[in-house]
């Protein structure tokens, strides 16, 4: 008899996150997920995010984006379900005259995959 392996699916923490803002009149960044540093800072700069930008190693992180017409928007859930990183954002039902950008940063082990696209789209 044939042992069955089955995938498990785990919860992922974000190791860290920050927010920002694209004004209506702007086009968002479209992508869910950053691989690299060239794709970080033009996200970083496009959201207007106030902060310092921080030094990632994208060998070894995973940036995740979320941007919607709210004034609050969070990653409420991450799971990795046999290396696809799902993800579920929650986003404030009020419209203010902005959108508002969310990232988190997560650990790359085990991710080939984010909410079944790949990594940078």
């Amino acid at each position: 008899m044939a042992a069955s392996v089955q995938a498990k699916t785990v919860s992922v923490k974000p190791l860290q996150s920050w927010t920002g803002r694209v004004p209506l009149v702007v086009q968002p960044p479209l992508q869910s997920s950053i691989g690299n540093s060239d794709e970080f800072t033009r996200v970083w700069a496009q959201c207007q995010v106030k902060v310092a930008m921080p030094k990632i190693d994208f060998d070894k992180r995973l940036a995740l984006l979320a941007v919607r017409r709210g004034s609050v928007v969070k990653f409420q859930d991450l799971k990795l379900d046999n290396g696809n990183l799902k993800t579920t954002v929650v986003v404030t039902p009020d419209m203010p005259p902005h959108m508002t950008c969310a990232i988190v940063l997560v650990d790359r082990a085990g991710v080939t995959k984010v909410n079944g696209l790949p990594i940078g789209k």
